[in-house]
């Protein structure tokens, strides 16, 4: 009789043990699950808006500014998570050329990346409907900028910049960025960035108390979710 109370206790005392380790398992896996880190890329395509002290643009000498960025995000949750992007392009500027004694302008290639932290500002489906509906996400951060740069003197040269020199410089992106994807895991993006530089050389040219260089980028292009 003992043998089999004893036998029954150790019996009992076993599944108690299994039932709560198997509990503490599920618990951490559904953890994890909500934890679970997602992945999404985007390709974009735009054009970005010099705003430093050469800023000004005339039908004449006016470049577009193209520029082509690639973005990796890392989100933690539907609400935050992080960016990687690197994006290449050109700038260019010019002083007014109302002031014929100022007829400066410049133009750059650039290559730039940032690390910057994301969040989302909307919901992921419609209160009403229950649609799904394009996701708008705030970022800010902080990146580095390399360039060559070309600065041009109509009253000296019309031809040959009157100065070439590599600028790098510490910038801070900051903006917005929409995003709508289809079931098949691709889909639409958007956005527009103030780029602010911690250098006020940027176009070459430094004004007393105009501040430093920003640059205004507005890109659209295709976004993928990575697997």
């Amino acid at each position: 009789m003992r043998k089999a109370l004893l036998l029954s206790l150790i019996i009992f005392c076993s599944s108690s043990v299994f039932a709560q380790r198997k509990s503490k398992f599920k618990t951490k896996a559904n953890s994890k699950a909500k934890q679970k880190i997602e992945w999404n890329g985007s390709l974009s395509y735009g054009n970005t808006v010099f705003l430093g002290d050469l800023r000004h643009n005339s039908s004449e000498r006016y470049v577009p500014n193209i520029a082509l960025s690639m973005r990796f995000n890392k989100e933690k949750s539907y609400k935050m998570g992080y960016q990687m992007a690197i994006t290449a392009g050109k700038n260019s500027g010019e002083s007014d050329f109302d002031i014929t004694s100022f007829n400066r302008y410049f133009r750059s290639q650039y290559i730039q990346g940032h690390i910057a932290y994301r969040r989302a500002i909307s919901r992921k489906t419609s209160t009403n409907s229950g649609k799904k509906i394009p996701q708008i996400h705030f970022l800010i951060g902080s990146g580095f900028y390399v360039a060559d740069v070309m600065l041009f003197d109509l009253n000296i040269d019309e031809v040959n910049p009157v100065k070439e020199e590599s600028i790098n410089a510490i910038y801070i992106p900051m903006g917005l960025e929409a995003s709508y994807y289809f079931e098949q895991g691709f889909g639409f993006m958007a956005s527009i960035t103030n780029n602010l530089y911690l250098n006020d050389k940027i176009d070459l040219y430094e004004v007393d108390n105009n501040g430093t260089d920003n640059q205004l980028m507005i890109n659209i292009g295709l976004c993928y979710k990575i697997k």
